[in-house]
Parts: structure tokens; C-alpha cells; sequence
């Protein structure tokens, strides 16, 4: 039953990223193209985050941890 919640779940949050990025009036092939585009830009400025600024990166990772309840208040740390 959970499986299927969030096959569900990821359905919606693929109908609202057509619906609000416009991508739903293209054709099927045009509409492959463009995601497969979008995933590769958003690798790419992961990747290169990840080179260029790895303190940042990491950072960023520890916030979006602690934001999404993987972290507690004792594991975050404040440097300088």
C-alpha cells in the first residue's frame, strides 16, 4: 500500500512539473528531450558544486539533511 502511495505521490509531482514548466503540450519525443536535458544541466551544476565548492557543497548537504529531519540539532555544527 505504501508503494503505491508514492508511485501516486510521484505521479502528481511529474503532472504538476508538466502542467507549471509547459512541457505538456509538446510532443511525447520533444517532452524526452527536454527532461533528459534538464537532468543533465542539474548534474552538471551538482557536479561542478561539488568540484569547484565542496565546503559549500557539503553545507548544503548538512542543511538540507537537518531540514528534512536527518539531522538533529546536536549534529549541526557552527564554524568559522
Amino acid at each position: 500500500m505504501e508503494v503505491q502511495s508514492f508511485i501516486d505521490k510521484v505521479k502528481y509531482w511529474y503532472f504538476s512539473y508538466t502542467i507549471l514548466s509547459n512541457v505538456y503540450f509538446l510532443e511525447p519525443v520533444e517532452r524526452l528531450v527536454c527532461n533528459i536535458l534538464l537532468v543533465f544541466f542539474v548534474a552538471l551544476v551538482i557536479y561542478t558544486s561539488w568540484l569547484y565548492l565542496p565546503g559549500h557543497s557539503l553545507m548544503m548537504l548538512h542543511f538540507f539533511k537537518y531540514l528534512f529531519g536527518m539531522e538533529t540539532d546536536a549534529d549541526v555544527t557552527v564554524t568559522s
